[in-house]
């Protein structure tokens, strides 16, 4: 018996579930073998931009729950066409190291083919990711 295919929609789901989840190898198996990735690092301080394989994305959400703890993950909206699709949100997290808090609006797009995502872009303020993990200050 053949799996379904997931719709854009429920892949978005599954993505903001198993980030709500911190299940990064979860969230991994959501990607195509290759990824067009547009990710500022998790310093806050430059973009990562490229190709990247499943393996990287996980490593890259492990990362991410090694240094911040997701507090509260709000999805104001999704918007929908096709295979792509935009969510607009707002997230607290807590930086492990010092228990920070950092509130933050984003915009995530992605672009789903037959149920995996071949394009990840996250949008989020980068300054203040920066200011929260120190890697930046106000002068």
């Amino acid at each position: 018996m053949t799996s379904r295919v997931l719709s854009t929609v429920e892949v978005v789901q599954v993505l903001l579930s198993r980030l709500a989840a911190r299940d990064a190898a979860g969230i991994a198996r959501l990607f195509a073998a290759r990824v067009d990735w547009r990710v500022p690092d998790l310093g806050g301080t430059r973009w990562s931009d490229g190709a990247r394989n499943p393996r990287e994305v996980e490593s890259y959400f492990l990362t991410l729950f090694d240094m911040l703890e997701l507090e509260q993950l709000t999805v104001r909206q999704v918007v929908t066409d096709g295979g792509d699709a935009v969510v607009l949100g707002w997230t607290r997290w807590r930086v492990i190291a010092t228990g920070a808090l950092l509130d933050m609006d984003f915009a995530m797009s992605v672009a789903v083919y037959r149920g995996e995502i071949e394009q990840y872009w996250q949008l989020q303020d980068t300054l203040a990711v920066a200011l929260a993990l120190g890697t930046a200050t106000m002068a």
